[in-house]
């Protein structure tokens, strides 16, 4: 059965889609195509890679040409399923939907209750991504949705919770060098404020500990952001690495002392399972995490995490003081953390649902 993961958005290694969904799905023998803006032409993993360029323009215009690029690539591939990432995308999966094709939305996150979301969005495209949700609802043949929460905006007789877990195999474990590192680590695709960045600059600056610094891996949200946030005190302990690859990514983890997963208390992270959550847990880093009442239930008993305020940096310093001053505790952390994703926390237990909900399709189009 021949399958087309649709992104506009997301890159085309992107861990989620290409990394787990799609490998996986070769692996259980479907014919699998991903198109993804920027994607050269080749197979990889068994999976063939299609691309389309980003147009430029004013916004309305860059959409416009945009949804036609992917429509365009996907429809060339004739897909018997067609399983999409964006809720922009859903007037393209429509349109194959007409010509017989199966869809199915993948919702990452709850996009239009996250104040980052909100802040790059004007009114009018939230209004158009509102539309294109509630049409979704009505038409789309499954939904695969990335946490519990999510799961209850779709049909539950058409929606499964897919986690976006970690696959353990991509990290190692801590080397030498973890025990002489006084780094605290946040990894994230985009660094906004409303992910904790001027709370975390704040905290190191506040931290005892004079060798402690941060390690911000991913990009800044916008340029008044970073200049913002290089004008604390605190950016001359930090060190902005950047987007690196995932064996870089492994390395950092592996030598870092502590993991941060600040996100301030919006509607959309309240009950959100970030990737990078459970990336550190694999990488056996203690967490610094929000005290969320949903994170504080799933992690709680698990015993690898300490929780903090985001909106206070004090708080967030005095965390990163006790981790950085008692190496057994936080060690201690780090390895029950390392438990729980291999033996329950990961891609592998994951995997069987999204296959399952592949055999319902293909049985149903058979």
């Amino acid at each position: 059965m021949r399958v087309v993961h649709l992104t506009s958005r997301h890159p085309p290694g992107d861990v989620r889609i290409f990394h787990k969904e799609c490998r996986s799905l070769a692996r259980a023998g479907f014919d699998v195509h991903l198109v993804a803006p920027g994607a050269v032409a080749e197979t990889l993993d068994g999976v063939t890679l299609h691309g389309f360029e980003q147009p430029d323009g004013i916004r309305p215009l860059r959409i416009l040409r945009r949804l036609w690029r992917a429509w365009r690539a996907a429809s060339a591939i004739e897909p018997e399923i067609c399983h999409f990432h964006e809720p922009e995308l859903v007037p393209v999966a429509l349109l194959l939907k007409g010509g017989g094709t199966r869809v199915v939305y993948d919702v990452h996150e709850d996009a239009l209750s996250e104040l980052d979301y909100a802040e790059r969005a004007g009114g009018g495209l939230r209004t158009g991504l509102r539309l294109c949700e509630a049409l979704a609802r009505g038409r789309c043949d499954a939904f695969v949705a990335a946490t519990p929460a999510i799961a209850k905006l779709f049909p539950p007789e058409r929606t499964i919770e897919l986690r976006n877990y970690p696959l353990p195999e991509e990290f190692r474990d801590a080397g030498p060098e973890r025990a002489a590192s006084r780094d605290v680590v946040y990894v994230g695709g985009i660094i906004t404020r409303a992910r904790g960045l001027l709370e975390m600059v704040e905290a190191i600056a506040l931290t005892r500990d004079d060798g402690a610094r941060l390690v911000l891996i991913g990009a800044m949200g916008t340029p008044e952001l970073e200049q913002q946030a290089r004008s604390l005190p605190g950016w001359s302990r930090v060190e902005h690495a950047g987007f690196v690859g995932r064996e870089e990514l492994a390395g950092r983890l592996a030598s870092a002392r502590a993991g941060l997963v600040v996100l301030h208390p919006e509607r959309g992270y309240l009950e959100s399972l970030p990737i990078k959550l459970f990336e550190y847990m694999t990488a056996g880093l203690p967490v610094i995490a929000s005290d969320f009442p949903y994170w504080r239930e799933l992690l709680e008993p698990i015993g690898c995490a300490t929780f903090v305020d985001p909106l206070d940096p004090a708080t967030i310093a005095a965390a990163i003081d006790e981790l950085l001053a008692d190496e057994e505790r936080a060690a201690e952390m780090g390895r029950r953390g390392a438990t729980a994703v291999r033996e329950r926390l990961n891609w592998h237990h994951e995997e069987p649902r999204l296959l399952e909900l592949y055999a319902q399709l293909a049985q149903k189009a058979a």
